[in-house]
C-alpha cells in the first residue's frame, strides 16, 4: 500500500475515472539520470506539481530501436552518468517520498531482465511504480513475463499495451481478451500517432482520428496518444476521441537545451518554470 493507504494500481484508476482535471490527460516523459540524478529528480518533482497526470521514467538502454535521436541522446547521456535499473529505482523511491501521482516505467526488455524480472517487478512495486511499458516486447509474447509478475505482485504493476495504427485486428482481440485484468489494475492503451521512432511533431490527420476513435468499438479501456505530440492543435485534434495525449521527445529536448546553455542555478530553474508553463498549455 501507499500513503493514504490506497494500492498502488488506484492511482491510475483515478486519473482516468476523475473528470475534473479536463477532458485530456497528460501523460508526460522523462529519461531517468539525465543528466543527473538530482537534476531528473527535481523535474519530475516539478512535473507533478504543475499538474500532469502521468509521468513516464525512461530507464536509458544503449540500443533503443523505437527511440528517436532526441530520447536516445538522454540515454547516452544518462549512461554517462553511470544510471542503470538500480538508479531508476532509487530516484523513484526519493520521488515517492513525496509526490503520489501515477509513476509509470518505459524501458527495453534487455535491461529488466538483466536484473532479474522476478526481482525488478517485486522492486519495482516496492518502489512506487504503478505500471510498466515494454515496447520491444509484443504483447502476444509477454503473457508469460505478465503471469510471472502477476504471481509476484498480484495487480500491483499494470502493463501498458502499445498500438500502432500497423497493428492487426488480432493485436487488438488480444487485448480484449485480457479486458477483465485491465480494469482491474487501471491500464490505458498507448496509441501511436504515427509509426516509426519518438520524435518530429505527428500530424494529425482524420486517418488516426479514425483510428483512436475506432479501439473503442474493441477495448473499453483510455486510450492515450504519443509519438510526435507536442502542440495545442495536436491536443484539440485529439480531444474527445483519446482521454490522454503524451508528451516525450518535446519535453526531453527543451530540458536538454538548457542544461547545454550554462545557465547560472537560479536561470535554470527560471528556465524549467518556463517548460512547465509551456507543458501547461497542453493541458485541457
Amino acid at each position: 500500500m501507499c500513503k493514504g493507504g490506497i494500492s498502488l494500481s488506484e492511482r491510475l484508476k483515478r486519473v482516468f475515472q476523475d473528470g475534473s482535471a479536463g477532458v485530456t490527460k497528460l501523460v508526460a516523459y522523462l529519461m531517468a539520470g539525465d543528466p543527473d540524478q538530482e537534476t531528473s529528480l527535481r523535474r519530475l518533482k516539478g512535473l507533478a506539481d504543475m499538474g500532469v497526470n502521468v509521468l513516464e521514467v525512461g530507464i536509458p538502454f544503449s540500443d533503443p530501436m523505437a527511440d528517436g535521436p532526441v530520447i536516445q541522446s538522454a540515454g547516452e547521456r544518462a549512461l554517462g552518468a553511470g544510471v542503470r535499473v538500480e538508479t531508476v529505482l532509487d530516484i523513484i523511491r526519493r520521488f515517492r517520498r513525496e509526490k503520489d501521482i501515477p509513476l509509470l516505467i518505459m524501458s527495453y526488455l534487455n535491461p529488466l531482465l538483466h536484473y532479474g524480472w522476478e526481482a525488478f517487478v517485486e522492486d519495482a512495486a516496492a518502489a512506487g511504480v504503478d505500471g510498466l511499458i515494454l515496447p520491444d516486447l509484443p504483447w502476444g509474447q509477454g503473457r508469460s513475463l505478465r503471469e510471472k509478475a502477476s504471481e509476484r505482485v498480484g495487480s500491483r504493476l499494470a502493463f501498458i499495451p502499445i498500438l500502432a495504427q500497423t497493428s492487426e485486428k488480432e493485436d487488438v482481440l488480444l487485448l480484449q481478451a485480457e479486458a477483465e485484468r485491465f480494469e482491474q489494475d487501471g491500464s490505458f492503451v498507448y496509441i501511436l500517432a504515427k509509426n516509426g521512432i519518438t520524435g518530429g511533431e505527428s500530424e494529425i490527420h482524420e486517418s488516426v482520428r479514425k483510428f483512436v476513435s475506432g479501439i473503442r468499438d474493441y477495448l473499453l479501456m483510455p486510450r492515450c496518444v504519443g509519438f510526435g505530440i507536442q502542440t495545442e492543435e495536436q491536443r484539440r485534434r485529439l480531444a474527445g476521441i483519446a482521454e490522454g495525449i503524451i508528451i516525450g521527445s518535446a519535453l526531453v529536448e527543451r530540458f536538454a537545451a538548457i542544461d547545454k546553455a550554462g545557465l547560472e542555478p537560479d536561470r535554470v530553474l527560471a528556465a524549467e518554470q518556463e517548460v512547465y508553463s509551456w507543458l501547461d498549455k497542453l493541458k485541457a
